[in-house]
Formats: structure tokens, C-alpha cells, sequence
């Protein structure tokens, strides 16, 4: 957990979960306005067809910029104004400092490519989870919907499109996704509950909903909490949005690299299918394994920013060397 990061004006966690709460709720509501209008400026059309006229091909610029601009005002901006009124050290409490090692990043890749297979194998396991013929039914028409509106909405057949692709689908809905989820929700529930184990869980079942797919449950379960740990042993949000926006970096990269068999007919590559419940379970201990080093690593890196606080030294650029 970040340290250096004082209640400004000794909220109790109560009443800093209310205004987080209700900031969320403020950003929805404004970034729903600022995106029909956007929507409206960008393309001329009328907000009653805005919902079916997002997923043609003619408007992808429009619709993928209005996902980077709800993205903006319903995750990221309510956490930063969260932060500024809770907190004398907004960014130490969302976790934005700049001790990173080379070894937690690379840890943090040897992690990403162990999540395939184990997403892979949990996906497998949601499948086989027994429902009601009609329940199940329901939840696969969702699936379908789901499923073809993101291949309408991300479609990749040139290198200019695949470079926005990677900033407005993979890097800032990354960043802002932690941002909300790691730096601002799981921290308040981690400092209100006196431990990871309950913040990590909740945030992680929140993060799955959020995502709006029953097939995909446990995938986006798992990855969430693989996100919460890499915070809660780092304290480092910039750790987690890292690993984020590589996990949506590959899924556009391989879009992309798919994308004239996809124009052909043939089935879109998942690169989180193919795995049997045997790989995943190897992924998942070796996941474990990679856990531990990681949480010794960043122990040193958080000993050395709890000095940097304890002497309060925390940008200080008189102490950079200039010259004579």
C-alpha cells in the first residue's frame, strides 16, 4: 500500500467511498453529455441513432474517439479530483511515483504470458458451468451481441488505424481502467478493510461486471486480480497499467495481424483460446511463483520511496546538479 499519502481532511473511509461514489456518478453523467455532443459535432447525425450508427464501418474515427472520451470523464477524472480533495498527496495515493525496476517489468511480461493459457482454461471452466436452458440461452444472445458490436467497433485493416487502435483501445482505456479500479477503488477498500484480500476481490468482481460478459466472468476475475496484487505489492498504479495496456495491445495486434483472413470469412483468432484446464494450471502455478519474486522485488522499491517521503525529498530538484 502507497505510503505518504495523508487524509487531507480526516475523512473516514465511509464518507470517502460516498464522494468517490458519487464523483463516479457525476463523471457518467457528464461524460454521457460531452460524448452526444462530440458525437454530434464529429459525424452531424442525431443522437436518436447515435446507439446503431457507432458500429458502422464509416464512423470508426468517431466511435473509438467517443470510447477514449467516456473513458476519460467516467473513470479517470472523478478519481483525480477523488484524490486531490481526500488526499495532501493525490498521486502517492493513486500509486503514480517513479520507482520502477527492470526486473518488476519484466516480471510483469513473464506474468502477461502466463495469463493466456490460464485465461484460456477459465474460460473453458465458464463454459461448463451448469444454467437453465434459457438462462443459458439469454446469456449466449449477449454474448453474440457483445461480440459482434467490439468486431464492428474495432476494425483494423490499416497500420493508421491499428497505431489509433493502440492508443484509444489499448494505452488510455488502460490507464484510466486502473486508475479507477486499482488507484481508486481497491485503495480506499484496502485502507477501510485493513487489508488487500477483501479490496482485491470486491474490485476484481466489480471489474468483471463492468466488462458485461458472463462467458468472459472469470477471465476478467482473474485478470483483475492479477492487476490488484501487481498494486498492492508495488504500490505502483504505472505497474498495473503497464500490464493492462499490454493485455489490450495484443488483443489489437492480433486483430490486426488477422485481419485480411477475418475479411475473407474465416473465424477471428482469440489468442485466450486453445488452452486445456492442464495448461492453465501450470500458468497458474508458475503465476504464483513469479508472485512472490515480484512482491520481494518491489518491497526494496517501496523501502526506498518510504526514505524519499520520510525525508521529504519528493521532487526536489534542488538537489539535481547544476552548473558552476
Amino acid at each position: 500500500m502507497v505510503t505518504g499519502d495523508n487524509n487531507s481532511g480526516n475523512f473516514s473511509y465511509f464518507a470517502q467511498f460516498g464522494i468517490f461514489i458519487g464523483l463516479i456518478g457525476a463523471g457518467l453523467i457528464v461524460g454521457t453529455i460531452v460524448s452526444v455532443l462530440i458525437w454530434m459535432m464529429m459525424t452531424g447525425r442525431p443522437v436518436l441513432t447515435m446507439q446503431d450508427d457507432m458500429f458502422k464501418p464509416q464512423y470508426y474515427y468517431e466511435a473509438i474517439t467517443l470510447q477514449a472520451v467516456s473513458t476519460l470523464f467516467y473513470f479517470f477524472l472523478p478519481v483525480i479530483v477523488f484524490s486531490a480533495i481526500c488526499y495532501r498527496k493525490p498521486s502517492r495515493f493513486l500509486g503514480f511515483n517513479t520507482r520502477i525496476s527492470g526486473k518488476q517489468v519484466l516480471i510483469v511480461i513473464g506474468i502477461l504470458v502466463l495469463t493466456f493459457p490460464l485465461s484460456g482454461a477459465l474460460a473453458e471452466l465458464n463454459k461448463i458451468v451448469p444454467l437453465p436452458a434459457p438462462l443459458a440461452a439469454k446469456f449466449k444472445g449477449w454474448e453474440d451481441s457483445r461480440e459482434a458490436q467490439e468486431a464492428a467497433l474495432i476494425s483494423i485493416n490499416s497500420f493508421s488505424r491499428y497505431i489509433i487502435s493502440m492508443l484509444l483501445v489499448g494505452l488510455l482505456p488502460g490507464l484510466f481502467e486502473e486508475t479507477v479500479f486499482r488507484g481508486g477503488l481497491q485503495n480506499i477498500l484496502t485502507r477501510w478493510f485493513k487489508g488487500p484480500v477483501i479490496a482485491i476481490v470486491l474490485t476484481s468482481i466489480l471489474f468483471s461486471l463492468v466488462h458485461g460478459s458472463y462467458y468472459g466472468f472469470l477471465v476478467r476475475f482473474a485478470l483483475g486480480a492479477i492487476l490488484g496484487l501487481l498494486f498492492y505489492f508495488s504500490g505502483n498504479l504505472w505497474l498495473p497499467a503497464l500490464f493492462h495496456f499490454l493485455y489490450n495491445g495484443l488483443q489489437v495486434t492480433v486483430l490486426y495481424a488477422t485481419h485480411e483472413s477475418i475479411s475473407a470469412g474465416k473465424p477471428q483468432k482469440d489468442i485466450e483460446s486453445d488452452f486445456p484446464i492442464w495448461a492453465g494450471l501450470i500458468a497458474l502455478i508458475a503465476i504464483i511463483y513469479l508472485f512472490m519474486r515480484f512482491k520481494e522485488i518491489s518491497s526494496v522499491q517501496k523501502a526506498k520511496l518510504a526514505e524519499e517521503e520520510a525525508g521529504d525529498i519528493d521532487f526536489d530538484f534542488s538537489r539535481w546538479p547544476t552548473k558552476s
